[in-house]
């Protein structure tokens, strides 16, 4: 029962990262010549209250002899670029793609996990194997190709947060689906 509402909490998370990055590839993608520096500060913005939100959630946890210190270790990873972002935000902005290539590839290896976990129960899997795959490959492709002009970098990012966020709701459905 524990795991299950520990799946459900991951779940809810995982929804609402995957519309913050349609909302995020959408502005990048229609606005990238303007937003850089805003984008980078908003991201600095966000890691900060992902670093309370993972805080309050060890903070009530912590009791429970099962509760590991992940949320805890999210907590400060976040504060750390958090801070580092919104100080130089330039800097930040140009590691952008690789980060977010980085990112968006261990997403796609968790997509892939949850597409073969659903394999395994003998449910459909094929589509969210293969939004898997393309999410892991245009990671990898973030993280190879570093581009020469900043604002063509920053729409492909953009459309590619959009891909993600949009697969991860995808098959965070389709999964829930097959976990009823």
């Amino acid at each position: 029962m524990k795991m299950k509402l520990r799946f459900e909490k991951f779940s809810r998370n995982n929804i609402l990262l995957s519309i913050l990055m349609v909302v995020l590839g959408v502005v990048l993608f229609v606005w990238p010549g303007k937003t850089l520096e805003v984008a980078a500060k908003l991201i600095g913005v966000a890691l900060l209250v992902g670093a309370v939100v993972s805080f309050i959630s060890w903070w009530r946890e912590r009791k429970d002899p099962n509760a590991g210190y992940a949320s805890l270790a999210i907590a400060i990873v976040c504060v750390i670029v958090g801070l580092v972002v919104l100080l130089a935000p330039m800097g930040f902005v140009s590691m952008l793609p690789k980060i977010i290539g980085a990112a968006v590839l261990l997403n796609g290896i968790l997509n892939l996990a949850q597409a073969i976990e659903m394999r395994s129960r003998g449910e459909r899997w094929l589509s969210s194997l293969a939004m898997a795959i393309g999410t892991i490959l245009l990671g990898l492709f973030l993280i190879l190709f570093a581009f020469s002009a900043m604002k063509a970098a920053v729409m492909v990012i953009g459309g590619i947060s959009i891909f993600n966020g949009l697969s991860n709701l995808f098959i965070e459905r389709r999964y829930r689906r097959s976990q009823r």
